[in-house]
């Protein structure tokens, strides 16, 4: 029998850079850049004693081990309620035991997809502390954020917890609930949704270029690469006061948990989270009719590359949320190409196209497997930051192989 199950996760790929204001004359230093110098640096760098390491490339990655022996890289998702692994590590660790039943998901994509569900019982432990789920969703998941993750964990893990996620040193730290708050972060009260309150809503306000502010609450997702969202019913209400457009559209195969995505990328001149004002920064607007993108419970989802620029403190016991920024702050925005990939092995999937944008113009294609990114292979991937004015990439098909000129998106 087939079982219908909801699971919000990982909203996009990787977007190769999401830079936002065409002014700044020093965009080559790219966000992306210092936050993978410092996870680089991680190794040197001595942090706190009871801190618990993970690296961070737009996604929280963390090494656990499931069921006390076996060795995974998963992704933190604050989004998600329910542990996920994916099916071809499922298949080398745990198919011999397993008793698998259908289920139907949905989560960032515009529909549902087919996935598996073990319910034989799972216990996990990230650093020294351990947490069992009886039931483990089992899919492809890698086809959306790439072959070097095993899975992801989300917020039933941190439930009751205060925890502190320290994204410019890539640590993870456990707090005691009467530790003392330092007085440089600002305290956001937040709100949840579910009887579980197993998902955090977060209260910001975004400015647009008409001088339009929007309010809302936004759902709180840290598999969500980018920065922030809008749902298909906000940006409906926002196109309907002249705020939104259709330019900037943006076109995934697949756009998250349910397949393909359609976005719109846009500038907002201003995000303002507590007391904090993030200038010229760009988020994108759905079109999904299905998913957690139509969803009008909440105005849309913030993801990692806004949080990326605070130290960050969620109190999952008391659904607080406190900010301090970072030294990634004010950095400036990098280049910006209208590129959607997935990293794998040894090359990366071109997983979605701005449509008219200069990729495109140039001859790539949705689909498409890049080999190299200026002579640098997708094993070296953080040697490609800063990204420069131009791309020239290097894309195998079954015709063969040709180098495609791509110049930054203005």
């Amino acid at each position: 029998m087939t079982r219908h199950y909801h699971l919000l996760a990982l909203a996009f790929a990787t977007i190769m850079a999401t830079g936002c204001s065409n002014e700044r004359k020093d965009v080559a230093v790219a966000e992306s850049s210092a936050v993978a110098v410092a996870n680089k640096d991680m190794a040197v760098k001595k942090l706190p004693a009871d801190a618990v390491p993970f690296s961070y490339r737009r996604h929280i990655c963390f090494d656990m081990m499931l069921r006390d022996s076996f060795p995974a890289r998963m992704i933190f998702d604050t989004g998600a309620n329910n542990l996920l692994l994916d099916s071809a590590f499922y298949d080398s660790h745990f198919a011999s035991n397993g008793n698998l039943r259908k289920a139907m998901l949905g989560g960032a994509g515009n529909g549902m997809e087919m996935a598996n569900i073990d319910a034989s019982g799972w216990n996990y432990k990230v650093g020294g502390k351990s947490h069992h789920e009886q039931m483990a969703v089992v899919m492809n998941l890698r086809k959306i954020v790439g072959d070097d993750v095993d899975g992801l964990f989300g917020l039933p893990f941190m439930q009751g917890e205060r925890v502190e996620f320290n994204y410019a040193d890539g640590y993870m730290r456990f707090l005691a609930h009467d530790e003392e708050i330092a007085g440089d972060y600002v305290r956001i009260d937040c709100k949840w949704i579910g009887d579980k309150k197993d998902r955090m809503i977060l209260p910001l306000s975004v400015t647009f270029a008409n001088g339009y502010t929007f309010n809302g609450d936004f759902l709180l997702d840290t598999g969500m690469p980018g920065t922030l969202s809008l749902n298909s019913t906000t940006a409906g209400k926002l196109k309907a006061n002249g705020v939104l457009d259709g330019s900037g559209k943006f076109v995934y195969t697949v756009g998250g948990i349910g397949g393909s995505a359609v976005q719109n990328d846009v500038c907002s001149t201003e995000i303002t989270v507590g007391r904090h004002a993030l200038k010229d920064v760009r988020i994108a607007w759905s079109e999904n009719r299905k998913g957690s993108l139509a969803d009008d419970r909440y105005a849309g989802l913030v993801g990692n590359e806004l949080l990326e620029r605070f130290d960050v403190i969620m109190d999952f016991a008391h659904w607080v949320i406190y900010l301090r920024p970072n030294r990634n702050f004010s950095a400036p925005q990098p280049n910006y190409f209208g590129i959607a990939f997935t990293p794998m092995d040894d090359h990366w999937i071109v997983n979605g196209l701005l449509e008219g944008g200069n990729a495109e113009k140039a001859g790539l294609r949705r689909g498409d497997r890049i080999e190299a990114i200026n002579g640098i292979r997708a094993n070296d991937n953080n040697a490609l930051y800063p990204l420069p004015d131009v791309l020239t990439l290097t894309v195998l098909r079954e015709s063969g192989s040709l180098e495609l000129v791509v110049e930054k998106e203005q």
